[in-house]
Parts: C-alpha cells; structure tokens; sequence
C-alpha cells in the first residue's frame, strides 16, 4: 500500500547508520539503563538540549588555563630538546627531575579534563533520566 502525499506519518523517525564501536556502546548503554535503544537515544536527544553546553563557563575558564598549561609544558619540552642539540644538556640521569615534573603537569592535566568530562556525562544522564539499570543476583 502506497502512503498518500497528503496523509502525513505519524510520527517523525530517524534512520541512521553506526559504527561498530558505535553500536557497541549503544548496546552497552541498553543494557546498563534497562531500556529500550529507542528510549535511550530519544532521552539523549531530549538531555542534550536540556543540559545545555557541553561545558559550562566555569569548566570553559578551566579548559583555557589548562590549554595554558600544556603550552607551557611545550615551551619547556622545546627549551630541553635545544640544549639536547647543542650539546648543552647534562646527563640524562640529572633531568630525572625535571622529566617527572613534566610527567606530573601532564598528568594533573589529564586528571582535569577527565574530571570535567565525566561530569558533564553525569549531568547529561542525570537530565535524560538514564540511571542505571538494578542488577540481578545471581544464586
């Protein structure tokens, strides 16, 4: 039976196509909220416009000092990649210091975003009512 220009669908829908990590994920979510992909997708869609910006002002001065912070990590990874090529730097063993207070910045950095990151998913999932689903004891 051929639908008539002039009686519209009922509703709206959404075709789409996935990646397999994408659908991989999508099937996760599934099976940790307990519900349908449908529902998980359209309180997504709901969630996204409700939480509002991915990052909040707050969070947006914070990824603008860390982006500070990695150009400054940058600037003293070229300074010691110079005195490497001028022959200036000194033994690997006494830059021991100063690599691991690169590899600490860095990691306070990362600890950072992720932190940001992981709130955000928390308020995203908190506005699309998206809680996990009960787990079932197993005897």
């Amino acid at each position: 039976m051929v639908r008539s220009a002039a009686v519209p669908r009922r509703k709206p829908r959404l075709r789409t196509e996935l990646s397999a990590a994408d659908e991989q994920r999508l099937h996760e979510a599934v099976v940790l909220f307990g519900l349908p992909k449908a529902e998980v997708v359209r309180r997504l869609i709901r969630a996204s416009v409700q939480a509002g910006p991915a990052l909040s002002a707050e969070n947006t001065e914070a990824v603008v000092l860390l982006a500070s912070q990695v150009r400054m990590v940058g600037r003293n990874l070229a300074q010691l990649l110079r005195a490497v090529r001028s022959g200036q730097a000194i033994g690997l063993d006494d830059t021991e210091p100063v690599w691991q207070g690169l590899h600490d910045a860095v990691s306070a950095i990362n600890d950072e975003l992720t932190e940001i990151t992981i709130a955000y998913g928390s308020k995203l999932r908190r506005e699309a009512g998206l809680q996990l689903a009960p787990q079932r004891e197993t005897s």
